[in-house]
């Protein structure tokens, strides 16, 4: 999944990880004393151990997860910006940590550094929002895939979610329709796909969970065309 939203923080959070590692060398081998560079160096080398692993976390969560929701550039900045801020108020948290009950000059200055490096890394997520706001959301359909025809009911039920991957729709009309022949109702299709699809670069309910979207293609499976009055209601 090159294209889904995790792994593009991932990647980001392993740029940021390198770019630490780096300075960190950099303010090893400059010949600078011991208490300006070797404090700082320490905590950029472990706030880069701590980013790779997070950006390792990020790759595990959606391997495994079939239905990917093409994400656009506008969500894509929010969810790094989201995730730069989470860094920073856990680097912050760490240097409250480090100076609570103590007035150790060697902990308040690890301290001083991960603040700052906090404070770097909330002007990042900050800057990730701008975009966020400033482009708006560009998200197209993907094309049908062309390596197998797919049925005129999945075809149609594509274009109600054209930023999920229409094939693998076929495979979850095929379980809907077989619930549905078991008697299964739409709300109990609803509730099952809430708890059955999951896809963790969106924080809302997936979209081919929406009950809406469960109703049309129960609709398309019985043969019958969406009346106008059903029509409106699924808009709304």
């Amino acid at each position: 999944m090159s294209d889904a939203l995790s792994t593009v923080v991932a990647a980001r959070f392993r740029d940021l990880a390198d770019t630490l590692t780096r300075n960190a060398g950099f303010l090893s081998t400059a010949g600078l004393p011991e208490i300006v560079a070797g404090v700082r160096a320490r905590v950029y080398g472990d706030v880069a151990a701590q980013l790779r692993l997070l950006a390792e976390a990020e790759v595990a969560a959606a391997e495994g997860n079939p239905l990917v929701v093409v994400a656009g550039e506008s969500e894509i900045a929010a969810a790094v910006a989201r995730r730069f801020g989470h860094v920073a108020g856990l680097l912050a948290a760490n240097a409250r940590l480090l100076t609570r009950r103590t007035a150790e000059a060697g902990l308040a200055r690890r301290a001083a550094v991960y603040r700052d490096v906090a404070s770097q890394i909330r002007m990042l997520a900050d800057s990730e929002m701008e975009r966020a706001v400033l482009r708006p959301q560009q998200a197209t359909r993907a094309p049908l895939s062309n390596t197998a025809p797919v049925s005129p009911v999945v075809a149609k039920a594509a274009t109600r979610v054209p930023r999920v991957r229409p094939e693998f729709l076929e495979s979850l009309v095929e379980a809907i329709a077989r619930r549905r022949r078991q008697g299964w109702s739409v709300a109990r299709l609803a509730l099952w796909l809430r708890t059955a699809l999951r896809d963790p670069q969106i924080e809302q309910v997936h979209p081919c969970a929406q009950r809406s979207f469960v109703a049309y293609v129960t609709d398309l499976l019985a043969g019958s065309e969406v009346s106008p009055r059903r029509a409106r209601s699924l808009a709304a």
